[in-house]
């Protein structure tokens, strides 16, 4: 490959060791005209990368203790556009374990290389890279910009002067095809490479479009076809516990994502589905570990906020009762550290509010109840000065917290003081005080309820639908009226489309927090959506 000339580059060194910083300066000193910036704090490069724009960026991966690492920096300057697709990344690092390989490329850097390395293999990886960015740089260009026609065009007249990249010009127009919604086009050249080497997202393309048309066992078969023959193809897992949601599989899809993350334990994302869906499934120990490690691996992240310590505390509440009073002590201290950290990094009201209610949630546990009493009486107290500057949602995740406490009839009272003050003149739903709210919901639902046990569906059906769209966070509506569409289409043949509007509500208010009685119900639901639908 020929060496391409670097003179009008800006190059920028990320390595917290000095010699080997120096010896990639001299390096780059060779190479550009243009001055060579470097650091050695991780902290500092998203700042630098908003200042000034870069060509090539050496990343180190290791910067040191309790700092960023290279994934992450990499992470953070992707997610917030710091960096171009016409930027070239090189991440440089000594761990080549699996683990730390199959991380760093799902961020996607353009090359890594693992020390010890030679200059000219350093050279030869950044001739490498230049000559892609340079053959891709309108079709990158247009990606940036956000205008998929354009992508396509550029990637079709790549595609006609016989690019070296087809493979990966093929792949960005199929996906630009699947995001207009012109399915049928993409689904062409899914199946045109599906048995092409390297072009596994052919078959996950095929596996997405699958799922769209609600073929499912389709759509399964594909992704587990994918997991057997391309085990480190990670995607393929995230589909499949997709494809298992849709089918209320949450035990299969816990399952395989438990799976991913024996391969690749450091994807924050995967990790916090996988916790999310060990608390459905009501496996709460292993929700307490997968949170505290998300926890973790969030510190130096753009993934750093104050719900990773909240939703581990509230997955160990549910797990520190099944542990005997001495083991319970011992993790409850690692919690009451966490819940601290969080109150010292987010300076909001409802933060420290929620760390005094948790902690009192924990001294319950452990039978500390004059400690317990001390920690409501210090989160009450702030609640009752600070309630009329935190938003309507985040007093609500405090009532479900001092629910907990059997404590709930401060914050009610609070959130009806403050909705009735704020409430606008306009007659809209969302805008009514909460008792109305709770008048208005009640009486829609038993009217409903009334008409479903006359066995009139249909009225009973348009009642609550009306009433969903009026309120459309109320648990209750949606529990009644996925209640009224499964038993209509049951008994009934109802229209198709009201099983499709019960699966919708099914998967959403999976998503939600809900209390013990109404998580019953949904469970039996979904298990009676599943025996209708035949899955």
């Amino acid at each position: 490959m020929a060496k391409y000339n670097y003179q009008n580059m800006r190059f920028l060194i990320v390595d917290n060791i000095k010699p080997s910083q120096e010896i990639l300066k001299q390096f780059v000193i060779g190479l550009t005209t243009k001055q060579v910036d470097s650091t050695h704090y991780a902290q500092d490069v998203a700042s630098i990368c908003q200042q000034r724009s870069y060509d090539v960026i050496f990343l180190g991966y290791d910067l040191g203790d309790n700092q960023k690492n290279g994934q992450q920096i990499l992470e953070e300057l992707r997610v917030n556009g710091y960096i171009t697709r016409h930027c070239i990344v090189i991440l440089i690092t000594a761990e080549v374990s699996q683990a730390m390989v199959l991380a760093a490329l799902e961020h996607k850097p353009d090359h890594y290389l693992c020390k010890p390395y030679t200059l000219s293999e350093l050279e030869k990886r950044l001739n490498s890279c230049i000559h892609k960015k340079m053959a891709m740089t309108h079709i990158y260009q247009a990606l940036d910009d956000n205008n998929p026609e354009l992508v396509i065009r550029h990637c079709k007249h790549a595609l006609s002067t016989d690019t070296p990249y087809k493979i990966e010009c093929l792949g960005i127009i199929a996906r630009q095809y699947f995001e207009l919604g012109r399915f049928d086009e993409a689904k062409r050249i899914y199946l045109a490479y599906k048995d092409t080497v390297n072009c596994q997202w052919a078959i996950i393309g095929l596996g997405k479009v699958a799922l769209l048309e609600q073929n499912l066992s389709q759509a399964e078969t594909l992704f587990k076809l994918l997991i057997k023959n391309h085990p480190l193809y990670l995607s393929s897992y995230d589909w499949l516990a997709i494809t298992y949601e849709e089918q209320f599989h949450y035990l299969l899809a816990e399952e395989i994502l438990e799976q991913a993350l024996l391969l690749s334990p450091r994807s924050l994302t995967r990790l916090k589905k996988y916790a999310h869906l060990c608390i459905h499934n009501e496996h709460f120990a292993k929700a307490t570990i997968a949170y505290e490690r998300n926890y973790k691996l969030a510190q130096n992240s753009i993934h750093h906020c104050a719900d990773n310590t909240i939703k581990y505390v509230q997955a160990l509440i549910k797990h520190a009762p099944s542990l005997p009073l001495v083991e319970a002590k011992k993790i409850n201290n690692k919690a009451f550290s966490f819940l601290k950290q969080m109150a010292r990094d987010f300076k909001d009201s409802d933060i420290k509010i929620q760390s005094h209610l948790l902690g009192a949630c924990l001294f319950e546990i452990t039978k500390e109840r004059q400690l317990a009493n001390d920690e409501i009486r210090r989160g009450e107290t702030i609640l009752a000065i600070e309630h009329i500057n935190i938003e309507t949602n985040k007093l609500h995740e405090i009532s479900n917290t001092l629910d907990k406490l059997n404590r709930k009839d401060l914050v009610d009272k609070i959130l009806s003081t403050k909705e009735a003050l704020y409430r606008p003149k306009t007659l809209d739903s969302a805008d009514l005080p909460l008792y109305s709210i709770k008048d208005r919901a009640q009486s829609d639902i038993e009217h409903a309820l009334s008409l479903y046990s006359e066995e009139k569906y249909h009225e009973a059906t348009l009642r609550l639908q009306d009433a969903y769209k009026m309120f459309p966070k109320h648990v209750g509506i949606k529990l009644n009226l996925i209640q009224v569409l499964l038993v209509a289409f049951d008994h009934y043949n109802q229209p198709l489309g009201d099983l499709y509007q019960a699966k919708a509500l099914l998967l959403e208010l999976n998503q939600l927090n809900l209390n013990k009685d109404d998580m019953e119900r949904l469970k039996k639901m979904q298990k009676k959506y599943q025996r209708i639908a035949g899955i």
